[in-house]
Formats: structure tokens, sequence, C-alpha cells
């Protein structure tokens, strides 16, 4: 493209050159042509004034000859040279130009004209008027020739003048020409080189790009003829213009036009196998200008059918009229067949997924059954009297069941999380009184360790705020399990504190520290994987599956959240997690304060379990009971329709697998035959993806997962029936054990449900029997009853433990173990017994003052 510019502006500029050298040519020649006539002109003067001083000549010559011999020819000759005289200095006239010329010429003229005279004058008289002598008049006569001739050298030397520099001019003219000429034939020389030079350049380029578009051409149909796909190019009127090897494979003969192919190799559409209509056909609509693809064209060649991938493109010159058509034609049988693996093999994984999903269901409604019994009962034989030997397996059992249950659980939310159908709430809670159930449920194993459990509350955190706690709940005890689970000696530290707050959302951080075993750096990466432990003596050693933080970094993501992990190998690891927060509009009060209903404390609620299994039968009984709830119990859902018939309820516990008539289907009698709007609660071992939504969804009002805890259904039990639970106050910080004789009465308020009066009545048999045990104490000393002393140790930790004296628990389980050894000292238990007996009477009066407290407040 700029070869052709450059030729272009070459060409131009060559004919400007050769214009302008042609003007100039012109112009000089015309300046050339104009100074060779003036020197014409001039030349023609010179010889007319050489004509006339001949004449003059001659006249002057006849006057003397007259005038000696007075010879008439003379005369003759005289008037004849006269007139030509005459006649020349009007020839002489016409050339005049320049006005000191014609004023010469003019007095040229009139001495003439006087010499003429006066010539004639002689000849008739022989003498000049006023009788003058011959000669005189002669000499007269003369010296008017002498004054003309003088008057023609100055036209003559003017005019030789002029011609000079005419010459001059002309010749300086004729050189301008010729240089004019010849720089013109070298421009156009160089033009017309340069020209050569480029269109030579043109040409080869020209060539070189014609080469490669036939390489390019070639290329492009070995491209062509390479793609898996039949690709075939029709004109405007649907003639053939290419096609690639893919057609010429498929096709025998390939036809010359569209017309010929439709005739020749009709399609069907699949799967019917009607002929499919043309108009339909992508290269119909193509013609229209509309690119267009269908996926059900069923051709039939040779006796095979084949299913093909079939689109059409037009393609427009620039002013939008219709060149050519492409067609394209991709065979998918093999893709179709692939499809239909591919959905067999998905029908047959969701079915692998179902079989899954039933296995699941199964064993977490077999394990979680008998799981309810043993753990619903082992809690309450830990109520009962124990030797210390039934308290030791009696734990043991507890321990193992939860540990199981913790399994359990993990699995099943692993299964929650792979589906996609984890649930979260979006409701008011408060982190403060979260954090402190934790730190109870965290206390008894703190405690029998020996550690020191410390838990710092920001006190600028809000007192409600708007999220999930089940799942928060399940982050922070996961964490802090496992730092207690890991740590042997040393404390433990949670954190929670406010990050940041824009507006109504806020970020809480919650850090939970250890001094335990320690995470190796290079298994630190990994730490959040499924089933990953440091080691396979963590794994023997500490028990767990491997699958507790692999929960919690998803529930953290899915709260929109991070996590993060230090940890150096024997000094501890370090867990922090960020999680956002709604600010809530309630105040705690309005948060744990539910509307007063028509229940009351004193009134009596029964409730009907539905329930076919005897143990859970009975475990339900029995936690009812402990509540002040009576009960009556269904074997299945028919008879709890005819319980229902006959009797009035305040609330049903619906087991879901059940013979003869299941929960769903009582539920939705109970719903739409009986016309019942008594809650109905939920109690099953399916907590598998979608149960919890199914019960609601037939017309259940909540849910809880066997085997449940006390303090789960005691929760959803109120909750239901909207009994109000009066708050307190909570620490919002725990100083380490040792430091401060202090109450924390968070479990008493958990296990009460806040009732002030109750918990009064439990600080009063404290008084009344922590005093009786320290009295055994001393009994047992004077009489070294090693034994005695471990028994009455264990009696007073637990009422320690309920009432939150933190500070004094370790010294009963110190002396609890050193009495079980074998060949103890009585002297070794004695300091311990009275450095307990001390701690005992400092506590009383801070029991004291908080019974009267609780007192007053319930009056």
């Amino acid at each position: 493209m700029r070869t052709k510019v450059w030729i272009l502006v070459l060409l131009i500029g060559g004919i400007f050159v050769e214009i302008l050298t042609g003007l100039n040519g012109y112009t000089t020649i015309r300046r050339l042509v104009t100074t060779n006539n003036w020197i014409n002109h001039t030349r023609v003067i010179l010889e007319k004034t050489e004509q006339i001083d001949t004449r003059l000549t001659h006249i002057d010559n006849d006057l003397r000859g007259h005038l000696l011999s007075q010879n008439p020819y003379f005369l003759a000759d005289f008037n004849r040279n006269a007139k030509e005289l005459r006649a020349q200095s009007a020839d002489l006239k016409d050339f005049v130009k320049s006005p000191l010329q014609r004023q010469r010429f003019f007095r040229f003229h009139d001495l003439l004209e006087e010499k003429l005279a006066l010539g004639k004058e002689l000849f008739v008289r022989n003498e000049i008027a006023g009788g003058t002598p011959r000669l005189d008049s002669g000499r007269v006569y003369l010296d008017k020739t002498y004054a003309l001739r003088t008057l023609l050298l100055e036209i003559q030397d003017s005019e030789e003048t002029l011609l000079t520099q005419r010459v001059e001019e002309s010749e300086t003219s004729a050189n301008e020409a010729v240089l004019s000429i010849i720089l013109g034939t070298l421009v156009a020389i160089v033009v017309v080189l340069i020209a050569v030079s480029l269109l030579l350049r043109l040409l080869r380029t020209r060539k070189r790009l014609y080469k490669e578009l036939k390489e390019n051409e070639f290329r492009l149909k070995e491209v062509l003829d390479a793609v898996p796909a039949a690709i075939t190019v029709y004109d405007a009127q649907g003639n053939v213009f290419y096609t690639n090897q893919g057609v010429r494979t498929l096709l025998d003969n390939t036809p010359t036009t569209y017309s010929e192919q439709i005739k020749a190799f009709p399609v069907y559409r699949f799967p019917t196998g009607e002929l499919y209509p043309v108009e339909d056909r992508p290269y119909a609509k193509a013609l229209q200008g509309i690119s267009s693809q269908v996926d059900d064209m069923e051709v039939r060649l040779n006796g095979k059918r084949s299913l093909f991938l079939n689109s059409a493109h037009p393609i427009f010159d620039p002013d939008g009229k219709l060149l050519h058509v492409v067609l394209v034609s991709v065979d998918i049988t093999d893709r179709l067949q692939s499809h239909t693996r591919l959905q067999e093999a998905k029908e047959m994984a969701e079915k692998v997924a179902r079989m899954k999903e039933n296995f699941l269901a199964n064993m977490s409604h077999e394990i979680r059954t008998p799981l309810n019994s043993i753990i619903g009962f082992t809690t309450l034989l830990e109520t009962s009297p124990l030797n210390p030997e039934q308290a030791e397996y009696l734990k043991a059992v507890n321990t193992a069941s939860r540990n199981l249950l913790t399994i359990v659980n993990d699995i099943l939310d692993i299964s929650k999380i792979e589906a996609g159908m984890l649930q979260f709430e979006h409701i008011p809670f408060s982190i403060n009184s979260l954090v402190q159930s934790i730190r109870i449920m965290l206390q008894p194993s703190v405690l029998d360790k020996q550690l020191i459990l410390n838990v710092q509350l920001d006190p600028g955190l809000p007192e409600v705020v708007l999220g999930d706690p089940t799942r928060l709940t399940q982050i922070l005890l996961n964490l802090a399990s496992n730092a207690v689970k890991f740590t042997e000696k040393g404390r433990i530290d949670i954190s929670i504190h406010q990050i940041q707050q824009a507006g109504k959302h806020m970020w809480v951080r919650l850090e939970v520290k250890d001094t335990g075993i320690g995470i190796p750096s290079e298994v630190l990466p990994h730490i959040f994987e499924r089933f990953r432990q440091e080691s396979t003596f963590t794994t023997r050693q500490y028990g767990g599956s491997g699958l507790g933080l692999n929960i919690v970094h998803s529930l953290v993501e899915m709260l929109g959240g991070r996590i993060s992990v230090e940890s150096t190998p024997g000094a501890g690891s370090r867990f922090v997690v960020d999680i956002p927060y709604e600010v809530s509009e309630l105040d705690k009060t309005e948060e744990l304060l539910p509307l007063i209903s028509s229940f009351d404390g004193h009134q009596s609620i029964s409730v009907l379990v539905v329930e076919d299994n005897p143990m859970n039968q009975k475990l339900a009984t029995a936690v009812l009971g402990r509540m002040g709830y009576s009960s009556d119990i269904a074997e299945n859902g028919v008879k709890a329709l005819e319980k229902l018939a006959e009797n009035r309820y305040d609330l049903i516990l619906m087991d879901i697998q059940m013979p003869v008539m299941d929960g769903y289907e009582t539920t939705r009698e109970i719903r739409n035959t009986l016309k019942l709007n008594i809650p109905i609660v939920a109690m099953t071992a399916h907590a598998l993806v979608g149960e919890r939504e199914h019960c609601l969804k037939v017309g259940m009002n909540d849910f809880v997962s066997k085997p449940f805890q006390m303090a789960d259904l005691y929760r959803i039990v109120r909750r239901q029936l909207q009994i109000t639970t009066p708050g307190i106050v909570v620490s919002t910080a725990s100083q380490p054990a040792e430091e401060v004789p202090a109450l924390k009465l968070d479990y008493l308020h958990e296990v009460t449900g806040g009732d002030e009066e109750a918990m009064a009545d439990l600080l009063s048999v404290y008084l009344e029997e922590s005093p009786r045990q320290l009295q055994k104490f001393r009994k047992a000393i004077e009489q070294l009853d090693v034994p005695e002393v471990g028994k009455i140790a264990h009696a007073l930790k637990s009422p320690a433990q309920m009432i939150g004296a933190d500070h004094i628990v370790p010294l009963f389980i110190r002396l609890q173990e050193m009495a079980n050894r074998d060949g103890m000292d009585i002297g070794s238990l004695e300091p311990l017994v009275d450095e307990a007996t001390q701690k005992m009477n400092l506590l009383f009066p801070l029991v004291e003052e908080a019974r009267n407290t609780l007192l007053s407040s319930g009056r």
C-alpha cells in the first residue's frame, strides 16, 4: 500500500516538474522571441538610418552638381531622392518607439524638411533668400546635413546600445531555455527511474503475496480437509463453490447444487424419523441472512444412520449482498452415544448417591437410637449416688458414647456440606451467652485434666447479633475441644473480640490458643483436609476421625469468614477465625425473654411421646419427668392418634421411623384429619440432608436429632410452649481458676432455665450438704481412711462444678487421684484436706450471698 502511494506521489511530482519545466521553457522562448524581435527592430532602424544617411549624401551631391553645372538632371535626381528621404523618414517614424528616440526623430524630421526646402530654393533661385551668395548658401545647406547626421548618429548609437543589451538578453534566455530543458529532462529521468524501481518492487511484492496467497489457500484447504466435519460453501444461487475432504468422504458423488443434494440425500428429523422440512433447515434460514444450528438431522447412507449437528452461516459483501452460505455438518452419533452412556452413568451415580443416603440414614438411625439411650441413661445415672469405681466406669461409657456421637455427627455434617444443603439461620443471639455456655460444657474436661481455661470476652461486643448460633457453637466447640484434647498440661485461652465495624455490619475474631503438642510445619498446609491428622500416633493416642477441622473450615467459609492457624510443635497451636455478623436492634433482654404465654412454671404440662423403642421411651419419660412435665407413651402413629382423640396434650415428641404408621403420616393425620395445632417436635436419628425441611414441610414445628442432649430438648420444649426464661448477668471474662475465689452460676442458670427460685433452692442444698461433707473429711483423716477421703472429694467436686467454684475443683480432683493410689499415706492427704476446708469456708459466704440475692429477685 505504501509503495503504491509513493508511486502515485512520484507520478504527480514528475508531472508537476514537467509542467513547471514546460512553463519555464515557454516563458523563456517567449522572452527570446520578444528579444529577437527587438533585435530585428533595432537592426531595421539602423538599416533605415544608413539608407537615410545615404540619401542625404545623394541630395547633397545633386545640389553641388546643380550649383556647379546648372544641369537639370540634378534637379530631377534631387526631387526623387527628396521623395525617398521623406518615405524613409516616415518608415523610420513607425519603428521609433522610445520617447527619446521619437523626440530625436521629430527634430530630425523638422531639420530634414528645412533642408529639403532650402535645397529646393537653391535649385530654383541658385541662391538663398535674402541674396546670400551661392557658396554661402551651399554651406548653410550642408550645415543642415551635418545636424541631420548628428541626430542620425545619436539614434544609431542608442539603437546599437539597445542592440547590444538585447543580444545579451537573447543569449541569456537561450542559455536558460537550454538549462531548463536539461534540468527538466534530468528530473524526468530520475522520477521515471524511481517510479520504475517502485513499480518493480510492487510487482515483486505482488508476486510474493500471490505466492503466499496460494500457499495460504493450500494450507487453508489442508486445514479444512483435516477438520472432522463436512464443510460445503454455496454461492447465492445454491451452486457448490467449495467442499472439503469431509464432504467428499461422506458423499461419493458430490452434488453440484443444493437442490441436487436434497434430492439425492434425504434427511430425517431425529428421533421421530420424519422427513426434515426444507424450510426448517439451517441452509434455508441462512439464505434469509440468519445463522442457525440444529442437532437433530439424521442422514441414512449405505444402510447406516448418522446424527449430524448442522449449522449454516451467511457471508455478505461490503454492500450487504449475500455472497455465500457456509454449511457445516458434524457427525455427533458417537457424542450421542457418549451422552447416553453419560446419562446412564449419571442415573447410576444418582442411584448410588441415593443408596449412600439411605445407607447413611439407616446407619444414623441404627447407631443413634442405642446411643440416645446410652447417653440419656448415663446422664441420669451421673446424678444418682455412685461409688468411685462405678463413677469411673460410667464416665468411660459416657465419654465413649459421646465420642461415637461426634464421629457420626461429623460424617453427617460432611454429607450435608457435600450436598450443599446445610441450612444457616439468621436469628438474634448473644455471643457472650453462647461463649459462656461453651465454657460450661468444656469445664468438666478441663478440670479432669487440671488445665486452666481462660475466656476473654470483649466488653465492646454488641449485646445481640444476627447470625447462626448453632454453627458458631459448632465452630468454637470443635476448636476448643481439640485444644483440650491435645493439651496435657498448661492452659487453654479463648478470646472473642470485635475487630471491625461499619454501620450494622461487624467482624468478630475468635482465637483459641493452647499449650498442647502443636502441629509440625509440614502438616499445617493440610490440616483442614478431611481425615487428616498429625500422624497415626495422634490417631491412636487421641482418637478422632480427622473430620472436625475440615467441617470447621467449611462452615467458616460458608459463613463468609476466614480461618488461619499458627503452631509450634511442643509449644501449642493458635487458631484464628474471623466471621462477619450483623448487629441486631434487639437488646439482650428481648433476645433471651420470649413472650409470656398461658404457660407458667406452675401449670401442669402434658407431653405425648410417640416412640417405638422401649429404651428411648423410658429415657424420654425420665427426662421429661426431670423437667417437671407429665408424659404418655404411644408405640406408633396409630396409638398416638387414639390417645390424641381421648386426651389433651400440650406437646408431642414424634419419632420418625416407626412400624404401622411412621411419624410423617401421623403428623399429616393430626393436621388434616384431627385438625389439631399442637406443637410437634420431631425426634429422629436421620440427621441427613433435607430431613429438617421434610419434617417442617409435613407440618411439624421443630426438630431434635437423636441422641439429644437434655439441654437441647429442654430448650426446644420451652420454646415451643413459649415458656419465659428470666435472664441473668453473665461474666465477660474467665479468670484463672486458682487465682480468684468466685461463683459462676451459668450452669445453674442453664439447667434450671433461669428459674431463680430453683437456683436458690440448689444453693440452699449446697449450703446444707457441703459442711456435712467437710465434717466427714475431718473424721476420715482422724480414722486414717484414705479411700473415704477420695469418696468425699468426689462428692464435693460435682457440686463445686455446678455452682461454678472453679478455683477449688482442681484440689478435689487431686485429692481423689491421690486417694485412689495404692499405699497412699494419710499424712500426704491431710494438708490438702486442710486447704480444701479453708477454701470451702471462704466460699460459703459467697454462696449465701448469691442465694439471698436470687431469693430477693424472685420476690
